[in-house]
């Protein structure tokens, strides 16, 4: 029968909230039902007559992008225009599309943090701070003996995380007590009459994004019918959501290195280069996409070269000798890279929801445009 649609974006967002995606953005469902099932993903840069086409050879039922279909909003749907030829394309094929634009961005493991990877660089951090995301202390009462259990079930990637150390609780023992009224169907103890039991108080830290699917998985794990817990807000800085990623290199490399290395990383036929190239470089910034609004964050976060998809003239001329040199790869080439791991990486979250889905990248994707 296939996954609902509906279950696929709560999963989608909680891997990457709509929260993160920065003001204006357009992301989510932008055409199909939420209640179709669902048994195979294309995964893609963004929707276009080839990648529709593909979709449909491949018996898809959702095409997931990064790029939003409808970014702007239309005012007229004519078929005798691209846009509108594409949407009646996408219907026609009975296709839903769903959006992951600047939330993926920032998410962590997300696109720059791959790129980060592929580039190299040691202890890449945010380059520009965006949001911090609320946490919470989630405090549930276990019966002893089973906090391990209750433990192993919270904990994730993010959930009871602190810094480099995760499955981070803290226990403390008590007594409960509880009188199971008519109906109840009660772990230890009988209906009518007051039990006492042995509980650990277990705390444990978690993103607001990911609060919704560790109360689900604790209500699995908790051997109790009804499942007491606290949930407290916190005060305490979250983790930090940002765009591009700022780290070093272990080794200094020359400016050529550079260049042979983002070559060989983005594949791109011609790297437009902005500034003065420094003749070795140690630190470097990244972000996929259109990074000319984060030049001046690359040169106060003391990176020699700044590696992005796109900047415009005005962006880029002015800082001549003073920034970063300003390595462009095309929009299209900084993103379209990420596409194979995002799907391998979608493939394994929704395999760990349960969910039985086909998640596939698409192959017939190309540059919209020549170089001559």
């Amino acid at each position: 029968m296939g996954i609902a649609l509906k279950n696929i974006l709560a999963q989608l967002a909680a891997l990457y909230p709509p929260e993160w995606a920065m003001a204006g953005d357009r992301v989510g469902l932008m055409a199909g039902h939420p209640e179709t099932p669902v048994k195979v993903i294309l995964v893609a840069l963004e929707v276009s007559p080839a990648v529709v086409e593909e979709a449909k050879a491949q018996g898809a039922q959702l095409l997931l992008t990064h790029h939003p279909l409808l970014y702007h909003p239309l005012e007229v749907l004519r078929e005798d225009q691209p846009q509108g030829a594409l949407l009646k394309a996408v219907i026609q094929a009975g296709l839903a599309v769903a959006a992951v634009h600047t939330n993926l961005d920032a998410a962590p493991d997300g696109l720059n943090d791959y790129l980060a990877r592929r580039l190299g660089l040691a202890n890449a951090e945010i380059l520009a701070e965006t949001a911090r995301e609320p946490m919470y202390k989630l405090a549930v009462f276990v019966p002893r003996g089973y906090e391990d259990r209750v433990r192993a079930a919270l904990a994730d990637d993010r959930v009871g995380v602190i810094g480099r150390y995760s499955h981070c609780t803290f226990a403390s023992p008590g007594q409960g007590t509880f009188l199971p009224e008519a109906g109840a169907q009660p772990f230890e103890g009988r209906v009518g009459a007051l039990s006492r039991a042995a509980e650990s108080r277990l705390e444990i830290l978690v993103p607001g994004s990911r609060l919704a699917a560790a109360l689900d998985r604790l209500r699995q794990a908790h051997p109790y019918e009804e499942v007491a817990y606290d949930l407290y807000p916190l005060k305490n800085p979250g983790p930090p959501i940002g765009l591009g990623r700022v780290g070093d290199w272990p080794e200094p490399k020359t400016f050529a290195e550079v260049v042979s290395l983002v070559k060989a990383v983005f594949g791109p036929k011609v790297i437009r280069v902005w500034g003065q190239a420094p003749e070795t470089v140690q630190r470097a910034a990244v972000l996929g996409g259109s990074g000319g609004d984060l030049i001046e964050a690359a040169r106060d976060r003391g990176a020699q070269v700044f590696i992005t998809g796109e900047a415009r003239y005005h962006q880029a001329a002015p800082w001549g000798p003073t920034g970063p040199a300003i390595l462009e790869v095309g929009h299209f080439e900084s993103e379209v890279v990420f596409m194979p791991e995002w799907a391998a990486q979608l493939s394994t979250r929704f395999h760990e929801a349960g969910m039985d889905l086909q998640v596939q990248v698409a192959a017939r994707e190309a540059h919209p445009c020549e170089y001559c």
